[in-house]
């Protein structure tokens, strides 16, 4: 059986402290700035947590090709989960930094700088994830079966977000959080995609101690010979994405500030380890 948070590589002392010090004081300077936290935001951020994840991949390569590929100096802290505190290490003060420029081009918002940031530094870790690959000659890209469990995400975002956004929660519409709550149910599905994907098509391990053991139970089940054993573990990912964004709306209504953070914070939970998977399937890397 799994052990839960086995996977997790904890770095030495001194970087654990350092990375701490570092969170602790871009919240500090966060919070003296209180930029506004808008489902606008929530998106900007998410390119962020992809470079967590591809900064994630560096490191896997890393450690199948037992050769240098990413600094010494900062291979520690690409280990998971502490790559994705670092990268928001990075982010948080590119937000802060943003906030206080008093005058931004036109039609140009923090949240679209912040993005656009994010989204600038996740094209660069890509390249270099492709040029390490050729380098290293593997065996090549597939994108087929990741680039399925991308568009199913997709569409079951869709699908599921078209049947739950006339919910009505108090005086809440669904629909009011449909950015920040979209990313959400997005991340959880694509995360539970690539790793249904993972697990049915490419013969991957799942090392994870939750998803394992859902699996493990759909295995017990008449279903397993026509449906495998992910299908249950999609289904318990969907339902804990919807009942977060349906039961969070009204709070996120009333509290936009703390409302989108929470928000922000779940759709990282899924969407780190569903990028992770896809880029590793990719390049035929299995984490």
């Amino acid at each position: 059986m799994p052990v839960p948070f086995a996977e997790f590589v904890i770095p030495p002392v001194g970087y654990t402290v350092g990375v701490l010090v570092v969170t602790g004081l871009v919240f500090w300077g966060l919070s003296r700035v209180r930029p506004p936290v808008t489902q606008a935001t929530v998106l900007a951020l998410a390119p962020w947590m992809v470079v967590g994840a591809v900064l994630h991949v560096l490191w896997q390569l890393e450690q199948s090709l037992a050769t240098p590929i990413v600094p010494s100096v900062a291979e520690p802290l690409l280990s998971a989960p502490t790559v994705y505190v670092a990268t928001f290490c990075l982010a948080g003060p590119a937000w802060l930094g943003l906030s206080l420029v008093q005058t931004l081009p036109a039609r140009l918002t923090v949240s679209r700088a912040l993005g656009l940031a994010g989204l600038g530094a996740l094209g660069a870790l890509i390249g270099v994830m492709g040029a390490r690959v050729q380098a290293a000659s593997l065996s090549g890209v597939t994108p087929g079966a990741p680039l399925v469990g991308l568009l199913a995400a997709v569409g079951v975002t869709g699908v599921g977000y078209g049947l739950i956004s006339r919910w009505q929660l108090g005086t809440v519409p669904i629909d009011r959080v449909r950015y920040a709550g979209g990313l959400v149910l997005f991340a959880h599905a694509f995360d539970a995609t690539t790793t249904a994907i993972g697990v049915e098509l490419l013969d991957v391990e799942e090392r994870s101690a939750a998803p394992r053991a859902i699996m493990n139970v759909a295995a017990t089940l008449p279903t397993e010979p026509l449906l495998g054993e992910a299908w249950l573990f999609i289904v318990v990912k969907l339902f804990l994405a919807v009942g977060i964004v349906v039961g969070f709306a009204e709070y996120a209504e009333e509290s936009p500030t703390w409302g989108n953070l929470f928000y922000a914070l779940i759709a990282a939970v899924g969407l780190g380890p569903a990028a992770n998977n896809f880029f590793l399937f990719i390049i035929n890397t299995p984490g």
